[in-house]
């Protein structure tokens, strides 16, 4: 049998020709057959793009890099009081945003 990947697209007409040419007596075991079929499909993982598992890749790269930085935590921590601060002068409510 042929690859599928590498011959033309099917359409659905070319599926319900094949179909109808098939004697009507047979079709409650080609609906077996063709729900064992996509069952078997989905549960196999999809073969990676290598292009798109190249771009996953650089992405998880940036996103390590970033984590990776070894900035002072103490930084961190005084950059987020100084915005927890600022977010809650001049509110509007008496409620703080951040109890």
């Amino acid at each position: 049998m042929a690859d599928p990947s590498s011959s033309s697209p099917i359409s659905l007409n070319v599926l319900l020709h094949e179909i109808e040419a098939t004697p009507q007596t047979y079709w409650r075991n080609l609906l077996g057959i063709l729900r064992q079929f996509r069952q078997n499909v989905a549960s196999t993982p999809p073969t990676p793009n290598p292009e798109q598992a190249q771009q996953n890749q650089a992405a998880v790269d940036l996103l390590d890099s970033w984590l990776g930085d070894d900035e002072d935590e103490a930084e961190h921590q005084q950059a987020w009081d100084f915005l927890e601060t600022a977010l809650d002068e001049d509110r509007l409510s008496d409620r703080p945003l951040f109890p």
